[in-house]
């Protein structure tokens, strides 16, 4: 049955993996909003239209980070150089998806795997992430890794840590701690970055190499619970921070997830496009008493918060997404997180 909520070609029993493959997703996108802040909804079919290459030596058994792009090639070179650098490439496969880019993303991706998806709506990052993970599904892996194009590893046993406690623990879906990186591993080399100049002026000069995300916390807001970034901006080994522990809910930024969970989950939810489906996903989990977990114990990674999106935070789509995720889930969050 067609989901809005959920990836339908998880369900497509004769979906194969092939060079071009097309995918058709039913969605919900925001009509009109309603001066009594109700809002209406309309149903659209998108398709998604794939090229896939396989790197050579793609191993199964090894977990499979996911990079979504569109454009910013020089990010990407960063962020791939960051992880060939630190040996995770030997732990793990890297799937390119090249987002509907003017830029030439093929050739950065030489030597990984490269799954190129064009559609007519716009970015999706639910169904960037849902895709990739599919055709690793069907290629017989059992892990992926959603790893943001502006997420740098400090090193590989950082990296390493983080998997196997995601694997000892049991964890269904696992986060980090997430640190401002120093101007000599940012992207972007200014004193700051439009980010901070735009959301949290009273931080100039003093934001690089703290605590950019250190698990969630959910605080009351115009009559609604709101998922926040805990402890922003403390020091990295904050014991409040510097700790392992279960949760309901994690940044999309950096995730590992076991692909048999995600798939009965249904993926990201395709009709939040840019915002909260990492939470969503984190509430189907706590729903069904699946294992969430934090570890931010002695390890983190450096994360260039909102570099590509950070002038486009307010449009249309971003308001859809955060009506539409609290006419889901409005009523039940409660339960869920006390």
């Amino acid at each position: 049955m067609k989901s809005y909520y959920n990836c339908n070609a998880f369900e497509d029993e004769v979906f194969e993996v092939k060079p071009e493959i097309s995918v058709l997703q039913s969605e919900l996108i925001l009509k009109k909003l309603n001066k009594n802040n109700s809002a209406s909804f309309a149903k659209e079919e998108v398709e998604y239209k794939c090229k896939w290459k396989k790197q050579d030596g793609f191993n199964p058994k090894k977990p499979t980070i996911i990079i979504s792009i569109h454009n910013y090639s020089e990010l990407l070179k960063k962020t791939i150089h960051n992880i060939e650098s630190n040996n995770i490439n030997s732990h793990c496969n890297l799937i390119i998806v090249d987002d509907r880019s003017t830029e030439n993303i093929k050739s950065i991706s030489e030597r990984h795997s490269y799954l190129r998806i064009d559609n007519q709506k716009g970015f999706n990052f639910s169904m960037l992430n849902n895709i990739a993970a599919l055709i690793v599904h069907k290629l017989g892996g059992t892990e992926v890794v959603f790893w943001s194009s502006d997420v740098y590893c400090v090193n590989e046993t950082h990296f390493l840590t983080f998997l196997n406690k995601h694997r000892e623990n049991n964890s269904a879906i696992s986060g980090t701690k997430l640190v401002y990186p120093p101007s000599g591993i940012s992207y972007t080399q200014e004193d700051d970055s439009l980010n901070i100049n735009n959301n949290f002026p009273g931080m100039k000069g003093k934001w690089r190499n703290t605590v950019q995300y250190g698990s969630t916390v959910w605080v009351p807001v115009n009559n609604r619970i709101i998922p926040h970034h805990y402890r922003r901006f403390t020091a990295i080994n904050d014991p409040k921070v510097n700790c392992d522990k279960g949760t309901n809910c994690l940044t999309g930024a950096i995730l590992i997830i076991n692909l048999k969970e995600y798939i009965k989950f249904g993926g990201l939810n395709p009709s939040l496009s840019k915002n909260y489906q990492d939470v969503d996903l984190c509430l189907k989990a706590t729903e069904q008493n699946i294992n969430c977990m934090y570890f931010g114990k002695d390890i983190y990674f450096y994360h260039d918060e909102s570099l590509t999106i950070s002038d486009k935070k307010q449009d249309k789509q971003m308001k859809s997404d955060t009506i539409l995720f609290y006419k889901i889930w409005e009523k039940r969050i409660l339960g869920l997180i006390t």
